[in-house]
């Protein structure tokens, strides 16, 4: 017999109340979990000499980082454009685009590691978030 395939529901991002929640979770020791990342040499070394300052474990420094960072860099994320507000309208879109634009978007996402659509997507989002600013701006003046 197969395995019915389910559907996957998409639903609205979550919060970044959510995101806290999560990492400030409880520790479970008995539950280590593996993942292979790419990770350049520098991090690699600083996080291997921060780890022999702090005599803790490369689990507790992962732990305490995400805790500490995660929220907030989600919120500046979000801040800058990079997010969704509801998983269920995501869907192709054909745009027309410059040599110039493909070639910049090319070297952003080598420089950052972030998937071109991504950034795209983000300089899209403060593009119309700074008209739709001015529109309202405007619209009180008057």
């Amino acid at each position: 017999m197969t395995k019915k395939k389910t559907k996957r529901t998409r639903t609205k991002k979550t919060g970044i109340t959510e995101v806290q929640k999560a990492v400030n979770g409880p520790a479970q020791p008995d539950d280590p979990s593996f993942r292979v990342y790419r990770w350049d040499l520098s991090l690699r070394e600083s996080l291997k000499e921060r780890r022999q300052e702090l005599k803790i474990s490369q689990r507790q420094i992962i732990r305490d980082s995400v805790a500490q960072f995660l929220p907030p860099l989600v919120q500046q994320l979000s801040d800058f454009g990079i997010c969704v507000e509801d998983r269920a309208t995501i869907g192709p879109c054909r745009v027309p685009m410059d040599t110039a634009t493909l070639k910049a978007l090319r070297l952003a996402s080598n420089w950052t590691d972030l998937p071109q659509n991504l950034l795209l997507q983000a300089t899209l989002r403060l593009a119309t978030r700074e008209s739709g600013q001015q529109q309202k701006q405007k619209a009180t003046k008057k």
